[in-house]
């Protein structure tokens, strides 16, 4: 096992209890007595080690401050949550997705990447030149689960950054992470109940791991600004009487759209409320019966790869979305799916929508 910039995992050497875990997550019959298969967040299910493997320690930068994370395992049922101490910063990390990066393009942590992917959604809006400087490991448009364990371990990686179900046992699971001194971390924001507050939260575990505590909190100051002004601009009365929104991130058969998490606060904070804000989870697959009869106000379409214009013509063309009155009214609008599933852009992401729902309030 490599040497890494990690602490040593801390973890109770009981079984994993699956009941009560996050998102009604069960163990399985199949598995051995000390492994357990389990069910993700997305429906993937993979086996883990009932305990964790330990990591070597590496302690040779004593100016770092130590800092201890809490590898939410239980969120999406994969094991008991477990804590890590640093005890220096990063040196080779991997981000999954423009989401993912934006988080350390913003923090300049550029000299700390060994690489990262676009993903599906690509950052749209945000422009950072690092962008250009840092490998890209994929494809645009290709997820970190496609590629091998092999390239992974190449690049020498010790941190790697992604939604939960990267980490499952048909990808990188946190046992193959653990076992090759990767630390494996999905985001606060990432969560069906997350909120701004979780965005926050992200940027200070990651303010605090890599020493830029001062930068983290300054962003962080500058989205609480950024939706100050908004607050103020939309008034009292529109958040009253919300505009109502609904969400067409892709699906031709059924409309994959969000719900709650940080998308609907987003939305909420932008002076609207999903259409689907009574299910709960962050995002899901109603029927497009379901988005006819809700009726929204408005139609919200989650750019990928400036793909809005196709989305718009689909939508128009669609039989069950072109006699709705948003789409006869022309109030189609668009937001960077990547800012909108929480990252360096998602306050402005909320200025941009509330713009698009109230351009009077913003002609003032």
């Amino acid at each position: 096992m490599k040497k890494r910039a990690a602490a040593a995992i801390l973890c109770a050497a009981m079984s994993v209890v699956m009941a009560g875990c996050g998102g009604g997550s069960s163990a399985s019959s199949t598995a051995s007595e000390s492994t357990t298969t389990v069910t993700g967040s997305k429906g993937d299910e993979y086996v883990v080690d009932k305990e964790a493997k330990a990591v070597e320690t590496d302690s040779s930068k004593s100016a770092y401050e130590p800092y201890t994370i809490t590898l939410n395992l239980e969120r999406s049922g994969i094991g008991q949550n477990m804590e890590e101490t640093f005890t220096s910063a990063p040196e080779k990390v991997i981000a999954d997705g423009d989401q993912m990066a934006d988080f350390f393009f913003d923090l300049g942590l550029e000299d700390h990447m060994a690489g990262f992917t676009r993903g599906a959604c690509w950052s749209t809006v945000n422009e950072y030149p690092a962008r250009d400087k840092v490998t890209k490991l994929t494809d645009d448009g290709v997820n970190l689960s496609n590629a091998s364990k092999e390239q992974i371990l190449a690049t020498g990686c010790d941190f790697m950054m992604g939604w939960d179900s990267l980490f499952s046992e048909d990808h990188f699971s946190v046992d193959f992470c653990l076992q090759n001194g990767i630390i494996p971390y999905f985001p606060y924001c990432c969560s069906d109940s997350a909120t701004f507050d979780d965005i926050y939260k992200d940027y200070e575990v990651l303010g605090n791991v890599f020493g830029v505590q001062d930068l983290a909190a300054e962003r962080v100051q500058a989205m609480k600004d950024t939706l100050a002004s908004v607050e103020e601009t939309l008034g009292e009365q529109v958040y009253a009487d919300p505009i109502r929104v609904f969400v067409y991130d892709s699906g031709e058969e059924a409309p994959f759209t969000a719900c709650q998490g940080v998308p609907g606060d987003m939305i909420k904070k932008a002076g609207g409320i999903s259409i689907f804000d009574d299910i709960d989870k962050g995002w899901a697959t109603p029927s497009w019966e379901e988005v006819v009869e809700r009726d929204p106000d408005v139609i919200l379409i989650l750019d990928y790869d400036y793909d809005t214009e196709e989305k718009t013509e689909f939508l128009k063309n669609n039989d069950f979305t072109k006699n709705l009155r948003a789409v006869k009214e022309g109030r189609i609008y668009s937001a960077c799916c990547s800012d909108m599933q929480g990252s360096a852009g998602s306050a402005k992401a909320v200025e941009i929508m509330a713009r698009q729902f109230y351009p009077e309030k913003f002609e003032k």
